[in-house]
Formats: structure tokens, C-alpha cells, sequence
């Protein structure tokens, strides 16, 4: 588990660069588009969940596949950090 320390580098700006990498592409993300209209794949949201979990947020991969666009997916990480 993560200090609180390393948590506060969470941000939406780090977010939308993360989902960038997954995502392989540079292309400016709309916070409220469906990130799978991206290319986002499934196995890129199960090793997000992954990641996540390590930093200490709870996020399954159902609750991230739901409504995969940057806005939920931060209102997930900033309601469990």
C-alpha cells in the first residue's frame, strides 16, 4: 500500500495521460467520450483495475467497463483515494 504522499500525484491530467498510453494514441480526449471509441480493450481496463488496486483504489474492471470515459473513471479514483 501507497502512502498518501505518492496518492496525491493522482489527477484528472494524470489520468487522461495514462488512458493516452493505454490507448497508444495522442489524440486530445474528450472527458466525457466512451474511451472503447479510442480503442480502448478490454485487456487495457483489467490491467488499469490492476494498477489502481496497487495504488490503493478499489476500481474492478465492471466498474471501469461500465461508463469507460474519463470523467467516471476519475469520479471513481477521487471518491476512493
Amino acid at each position: 500500500m501507497m502512502d498518501s504522499a505518492e496518492k496525491t500525484d493522482l489527477s484528472p491530467e494524470w489520468l487522461a495521460a495514462r488512458v493516452q498510453k493505454m490507448i497508444e494514441d495522442d489524440c486530445e480526449i474528450a472527458p466525457d467520450e466512451n474511451l472503447v471509441l479510442y480503442g480502448l480493450d478490454s485487456i487495457a481496463v483489467m490491467t488499469f483495475s490492476s494498477e489502481l488496486k496497487q495504488m490503493g483504489i478499489e476500481a474492478s474492471f465492471e466498474e471501469l467497463a461500465r461508463d469507460p470515459t474519463l470523467d467516471n473513471w476519475w469520479a471513481l479514483i477521487a471518491a476512493r483515494r
